[in-house]
């Protein structure tokens, strides 16, 4: 077993640096185009779509829809689709009383069936979708339209910050996602975007209406969008310099669950687009993302699988000793001795802690100047030492959630 400890162990730390080190490399490689603007339309606007999906959101779609509203973007250029799905509060009026045109779905449907009715009634060449509890800045559509001048790009996606991060947890994942802005934008220059976030996202009508629109049926349907628009040919591109503002969790158990659904949709969508695994077809995203994204959920599995049956050998020693079980229960775990465990592989896992810490500070830094945020120095440091772990058991759990197939609720 200690054998087994220490190849896990060696693994973790060359998956984990290997993907560290790719990105430090991206980073020396393409600098100055983590900073910079991107392309910018030229000749007559495009007419742009908006749907918001919303259900029980009336606390929230005013202010988006204001958002939306106050675009820098001429007014008979654009416009804004509100699908309630089935609210049970005042959702549908208060969208109403701004002006916008919105839909009621008889019944609650899903949002990934509430963007697609909106998608049917869509007049845009481009369809961007928001989330109802997001706001926008003003510019964010100049920003991201010009990369549609390449007739190969199906989507674009923003840079996505913490709308009023105010607690502990806020500032947490406000790190996190400063953190994206960078990953986002370095995998855009590998072309290897997986996901187009529910919180803004835009599309090319016809790239959407290819690909049959979103899959009602899946957990996570702004990354299964993103991978069917990659196997059909499309890129995704990122606008470094537009912005969307979202609420985060606000306690533990809605990060709980908001994970959950984010891990298990992951696992699903793998496993759907298993094809594009090792396939050069799809260049980086096939050759070198997904599989390993894929290489770092499986070293999740082995490690807290060890250390499960690790603790779990502990505990039954432990009972064993005060008689309550017998001898041949403890034997069905193994003898396991949690000081061998530790002795085995001290020198791998303090490296791996400190080129992990590096790589992370490293990166993070280069995410806060790219978004343009300073402060939070408690909420970094509490992500890059104390949120692995915490991502670690939610992983666990969607595992065990797959594995003991439970129901897959949104």
């Amino acid at each position: 077993m200690l054998e087994l400890l220490t190849l896990m162990n060696y693994v973790a730390w060359f998956v984990f640096a290997f993907i560290g080190v790719v990105w430090l490399l991206i980073l020396l490689q393409h600098g100055r185009a983590l900073g910079g603007s991107g392309p910018r339309w030229k000749g007559p606007l495009p007419f742009v779509s908006i749907i918001v999906p919303a259900y029980n959101e009336g606390a929230h779609v005013a202010a988006c829809v204001r958002s939306l509203l106050a675009l820098d973007y001429p007014r008979k250029r654009m416009e804004v689709i509100v699908v309630d799905d089935a609210s049970a509060d005042d959702t549908s009026a208060q969208a109403k009383a701004l002006g916008v045109k919105v839909v009621r779905n008889a019944k609650n449907k899903g949002k990934a069936a509430s963007l697609n009715r909106g998608i049917a009634l869509a007049r845009g060449s481009l369809i961007a979708t928001v989330d109802a509890d997001s706001v926008v800045a003003r510019n964010i559509l100049k920003r991201m339209i010009g990369h549609f001048s390449d007739p190969k790009v199906g989507s674009v996606t923003p840079s996505l910050k913490v709308l009023r991060p105010r607690s502990l947890l806020d500032r947490v994942q406000q790190a996190e996602y400063s953190l994206n802005i960078f990953l986002r934008q370095t995998l855009s220059l590998m072309d290897s975007i997986h996901v187009t976030p529910g919180v803004f996202s835009m599309y090319r009508a016809s790239a959407l209406r290819a690909v049959g629109g979103f899959d009602a049926g899946n957990l996570t349907e702004d990354m299964e969008i993103a991978l069917r628009l990659h196997d059909g040919g499309w890129r995704i591109e990122n606008a470094l310099d537009a912005v969307s503002y979202t609420l985060c969790p606000q306690g533990f158990r809605q990060l709980y669950r908001q994970r959950l659904r984010w891990y298990r949709g992951a696992l699903q969508n793998t496993f759907r687009y298993r094809h594009m695994l090792f396939n050069r077809s799809y260049g980086n995203l096939g050759v070198f993302f997904l599989p390993a994204s894929l290489l770092s959920v499986l070293v999740i599995i082995g490690v807290f699988a060890f250390l499960v049956h690790g603790y779990g050998a502990l505990a039954a020693q432990s009972v064993w000793q005060y008689g309550l079980i017998d001898w041949d229960w403890v034997q069905l775990l193994g003898d396991f001795d949690l000081a061998r465990m530790f002795d085995a592989v001290p020198t791998t896992a303090a490296l791996f802690s400190l080129i992990g810490f590096g790589m992370g500070a490293v990166i993070l830094g280069e995410s806060y100047r790219a978004a343009k945020l300073r402060g939070n120095r408690l909420g970094a440091a509490l992500y890059l030492v104390l949120f692995p772990v915490l991502m670690m058991a939610f992983w666990a759990a969607a595992l065990a959630a797959e594995a003991v197939r439970a129901p897959r609720k949104w």
